[in-house]
């Protein structure tokens, strides 16, 4: 059974998230580097292997930031990447088996960017003009790349976290 200030804290990690959610989608400026930093906090829980933690971290933010963030391209970012990445990545890296491990995540990054595109097709989401204006291939590419290094600077992340959070 949980202890109180474990749940406590899971509750404040959930809310954490709401916020920086809240704050991307109301401060233009901050805007992704909120989601991304939003999408950090349930693989605090996981880098400890608090796995039940992390997904109940991610489906409580996910569904806040549904009802509350005034921007959905935000929650929808959250939903389809960056909340739910640190629980794929730790599932795929289970594997030990380094190309393995790349396969599925690039596997996990095409998927991910067809739900994208499926939800900009109807209309829920739009893109920026600048983006929109672009050729398919291009936006494609830079998806994949920025996908590669998101990955590599989230595993760096999460190594300081198991150095910086132990108990």
């Amino acid at each position: 059974m949980r202890s109180s200030a474990q749940i406590a804290y899971e509750g404040l990690l959930t809310a954490l998230s709401v916020v920086l959610l809240w704050i991307a989608a109301a401060v233009p400026a901050i805007g992704w580097g909120g989601c991304i930093c939003a999408g950090v906090l349930p693989a605090v829980m996981i880098s400890h292997r608090k796995v039940k933690a992390g997904v109940i971290i991610y489906i409580s933010a996910a569904l806040l930031s549904l009802i509350l963030v005034p921007s959905k391209r935000y929650a929808v970012a959250y939903i389809l990447f960056f909340g739910i990445y640190p629980l794929i990545k730790y599932a795929i890296e289970q594997f030990h088996n380094l190309p393995l491990e790349w396969l599925l995540k690039m596997l996990y990054a095409a998927v991910a960017l067809a739900a994208l595109w499926i939800i900009l097709k109807m209309g829920l989401i739009v893109l920026g003009s600048k983006l929109s204006n672009q050729p398919v291939f291009i936006l494609v590419f830079l998806f994949f790349v920025s996908f590669i290094i998101y990955d590599i600077i989230f595993s760096k992340m999460i190594a300081l976290f198991i150095i910086f959070f132990k108990r």
